[in-house]
């Protein structure tokens, strides 16, 4: 039984990815930046923050309440998530608001974060 199609068998130089493959072009496309940030979101709290965050930008304040964290802890969060370059502080006023900083990292925390 044949379970390649007669058009891709037949087709001159046409090479057919495999695991290797993939994994090298993953690598290729950042490989390293999607563990980096796989690594970021394997934390309760970090996620919690984060699918927060899918709502739009908070402030130290608001996360503080919602999140249920002290605000000691919540900074050390916040600055792991921005050493990672996952999300970005913006300075108005007197307070710091975060968002998520790249579309990838918002698909990924949106698959991770379903609403209801």
């Amino acid at each position: 039984m044949n379970i390649v199609p007669q058009s891709i068998a037949t087709a001159p130089n046409l090479i057919l990815p495999t695991p290797q493959h993939r994994l090298a072009r993953l690598e290729r496309m950042a490989g390293g930046d999607v563990v980096r940030i796989l690594k970021a979101l394997a934390h309760r709290e970090r996620l919690a923050i984060l699918c927060l965050l899918l709502d739009g930008e908070r402030c130290v304040r608001e996360l503080e309440h919602e999140v249920g964290m002290r605000q000691a802890a919540l900074s050390q969060q916040l600055a792991k998530l921005r050493a990672e370059n996952i999300v970005e502080a913006t300075r108005r006023g007197r307070f710091v608001h975060y968002h998520i900083k790249s579309q990838q990292v918002l698909n990924v925390v949106r698959a991770l974060c379903p609403a209801e």
